[in-house]
């Protein structure tokens, strides 16, 4: 394997220049506030916190426990880069590129281990580099969870693989690592575990019982770990509610699939999001041709049937868990893993015609060139959808108009620019739609914004708020803010209070807390909550250690007002402010 890498590097070069020249300047691009606010911008102290490590492997992957998603894998790749870079896009941008580039390359270093002819499958993976239904792997951060998946996929059958021919200890440990890796990066990894037996007899490998139990002995407890720490992590997966709703879900499979074949054979205009799937006469036609072509090469033996069978089950199967919810969302990046079925069938389709007419490999060269310009074309025009939440979510309007999350998210670009009347309507919408909990606070806060009633506002947050059973971050935090403003600070202070149980890294509302905390004299608690956020927001220390001055000062504790403002000087050389506190006390 090492020999197969050194003799490819040219290829890797020209593989990272290709994804560079198109996505290289999604380096520069914002967040998208699609899920990279939640797992990134909102909770930015707590994944920067290295004690927080440990808790993604017992929390779900937006550090809670309310939903099904368990990827602790993803969750730490943010906390490394939150640890080491704070909350910087471009350090997220760079990584998703790279972890683009490199699940490319070690697709074809698998395909090369199976001795797949190596040029052809250079020239499918550089057409999948530059493809425009690959887009979002390379600029949506989110969608890093697919190629993380795929890396650690594509490693852990290198080493199966190698583990099958030379039975060395260092290859099962590696087979067995990734595949772990694989495991807590996403869901899907449970439901592959048969297909390393499908692809033991579809590429003629031999596995004795000896490995088999090997394997199987080091595999079964890491799996039961796996599960025990997912239950505690994240809610039952409902089976009857799959039973009961399996006609949905079998609509959401087969018009999905369909789509996602038709954008991968004529990617023209790949939407950034489809809600409410609907299919056209194109993707019907085009999804008829692929499976009549599939047919006609099984039927006919053009290529090795078990080979089909892998590809055409791995595509399946890879796909699949993605149509499993209620509401489901077609997203381009979800395609990447599948794609190495398709890259099987397809390079071993080429090499076969390629073999029997070398005459053709001159066309080839010419409609590949032609094919790669305007693959570049689309996509690089493609990424700038993904440049700001602003352009997101525009183009988010323009392809699922009957998406719920469209109008919430666009309520809250509205209300940024302080547009509040655009903003209700939009929030109107969403709630039309889905009468979610958040929509229903977010109205509150939009119309409040407009009317500027407090008592409205008490009320019907109150409301929603018994509604919930007294739990939900927004509504608590919302509420402080109202008692705030009718200057009843107890109250602010017992929902705030309620508010930070719940969201112990939210640095605004700790700060409010801090702030109601001194407003009613309670001077130790304030500056307890004040070390707080210094430990969770390095960036302002010399204003947390300003306030916890005063607050010393106010308790007539000089000596410790005198020591905390020398570390706000310390912090922040250059404020005057500070330096005429220091001078009052000395």
């Amino acid at each position: 394997m090492n020999k197969i890498i050194r003799s490819n590097i040219f290829f890797l070069i020209i593989l990272t220049i290709s994804i560079l020249a198109i996505y290289a300047k999604s380096i520069s691009f914002g967040f998208t506030e699609l899920d990279d606010d939640t797992l990134i911008i909102n909770n930015i102290n707590y994944i920067s916190d290295i004690s927080s490590i440990p808790k993604h492997f017992t929390t779900d992957c937006y550090y809670i426990h309310d939903f099904q998603y368990y990827r602790p894998i993803l969750s730490i790749s943010f906390s490394i880069e939150a640890i080491l870079f704070g909350n910087n896009p471009k350090i997220y941008h760079i990584s998703n590129i790279i972890l683009f580039i490199l699940s490319l390359f070690l697709i074809f270093l698998l395909l090369a281990k199976l001795k797949f002819n190596q040029n052809i499958v250079k020239f499918i993976c550089l057409l999948m580099a530059i493809h425009p239904i690959f887009t979002s792997c390379a600029v949506w951060i989110p969608a890093r969870n697919d190629t993380l998946l795929l890396i650690f996929l594509m490693l852990s059958f290198i080493n199966f693989i190698n583990y099958l021919e030379k039975d060395r200890i260092q290859h099962l440990i590696l087979y067995i690592l990734f595949f772990s890796m694989a495991l807590f990066t996403k869901e899907t990894t449970v439901i592959l575990i048969p297909l390393y037996g499908l692809f033991i007899y579809c590429f003629d490998l031999n596995i004795s019982k000896e490995k088999v139990i090997k394997i199987f002995l080091i595999l079964l407890p890491i799996v039961i770990v796996y599960f025990v720490l997912r239950s505690i992590a994240v809610p039952d997966v409902s089976i009857k509610e799959y039973l009961i709703n399996w006609q949905k879900y079998s609509a959401n499979i087969i018009k999905g699939m369909m789509v996602y074949i038709d954008n991968f054979i004529e990617p023209g205009y790949i939407p950034i999001m489809l809600y409410n799937i609907k299919l056209n006469f194109k993707v019907i036609i085009i999804n008829i041709s692929v499976l009549s072509s599939l047919g006609f090469v099984y039927y006919k033996k053009i290529i090795n049937r078990k080979i089909i069978l892998f590809g055409i089950i791995w595509f399946i199967v890879c796909l699949l868990p993605t149509f499993f919810t209620i509401e489901y969302l077609f997203l381009t990046h979800r395609v990447i893993i599948s794609s190495v079925g398709i890259i099987m069938v397809l390079s071993l389709i080429l090499d076969k015609f390629v073999l029997k007419y070398p005459v053709i490999q001159k066309y080839l060269i010419v409609f590949s060139i032609v094919l790669a310009i305007i693959f570049s074309s689309f996509s690089y025009i493609e990424s700038d959808k993904y440049k700001n939440a602003d352009k997101f979510w525009t183009n988010a309007y323009i392809d699922a108009k009957e998406y719920h999350v469209v109008y919430f998210s666009l309520s809250k670009r509205y209300s940024l620019y302080k547009d509040y009347q655009k903003a209700r309507k939009m929030i109107e919408k969403a709630i039309e739609l889905s009468p979610k909990t958040t929509y229903f606070i977010e109205l509150v806060k939009i119309s409040f914004l407009i009317n500027k009633n407090l008592e409205a506002a008490e009320t019907n947050y109150l409301k929603i708020l018994d509604a919930v059973n007294g739990n939900n971050f927004l509504c608590l935090f919302e509420l402080s803010r109202i008692y705030y403003l009718k200057n009843d600070i107890k109250n602010a202070i017992e929902y705030a209070q309620k508010a930070t149980d719940l969201k112990k890294y939210d640095i605004l509302c700790l700060g409010n807390l801090a702030k109601f905390y001194t407003m009613n004299g309670e001077y130790k608690k304030s500056i307890d909550t004040s070390l707080r956020l210094l430990e969770l927001d390095k960036e302002n220390k010399g204003y947390y250690y300003y306030n916890i001055s005063l607050l010393y000062k106010d308790l007539n504790d000089k000596q410790e007002s005198l020591n905390y403002i020398k570390k706000a000087i310390s912090a922040s050389p250059y404020n005057k402010e500070y330096k005429k506190i220091l001078e009052e006390l000395i």
